[in-house]
């Protein structure tokens, strides 16, 4: 089989796999939730996105694979792993710039996300040994994908949809 092909393969399974999940599960519990309640959880997905690092690692890939690919996808995903870590202190501060960190992490791990697979495709990367790294991309960057589009339709939602709820401060600080 092809790599291209068995990566498309997986790609597409896991991503319909968390869509499921998503929508079966996370979506009804989340929801209802005030929007900075909510984002918590979808952020800290992330937050691990350091594994996108692991790329730097000597050795976790071959050594066909350029090295302006794996920095460009190594330091992409540690920024942004940074700035959701960020946007969680954020909210967890009650900081009135909480949710322009929110988008700010967003923005960059999408774009950061859909440049890396257009690299892929431009340097062939799918040709080459990647190790782990093909772990992570079949199986965690659909999850991150699922996980910024409930973000994004929180960030969009309209703010005043928890006007009226009351939370006790103690939910917030967890």
């Amino acid at each position: 089989m092809e790599p291209i092909v068995l990566f498309g393969i997986q790609f597409t399974m896991s991503l319909v796999a968390y869509a499921l999940i998503a929508r079966w599960h996370v979506w009804p519990r989340l929801s209802p939730l005030p929007r900075e309640l909510a984002l918590v959880p979808l952020l800290w997905v992330h937050a691990f996105r350091v594994v996108g690092g692991t790329i730097l690692a000597p050795g976790a890939v071959g050594p066909g694979v350029p090295t302006e690919f794996r920095e460009m996808i190594g330091y992409g995903d540690l920024v942004t792993a940074l700035l959701a870590l960020l946007a969680l202190i954020a909210l967890r501060a009650h900081l009135r710039s909480a949710i322009a960190f929110v988008w700010l992490c967003v923005a960059v791990g999408m774009f950061d996300t859909v440049n890396a697979i257009i690299q892929s495709v431009r340097f062939s990367v799918f040709t080459y040994a990647l190790g782990v790294n093909w772990v992570i991309v079949t199986v965690y960057v659909p999850a991150l994908l699922v996980s910024s589009y409930l973000i994004f339709i929180l960030l969009l939602r309209p703010a005043a949809s928890s006007i009226g709820r009351i939370i006790p401060d103690r939910t917030l600080r967890g």
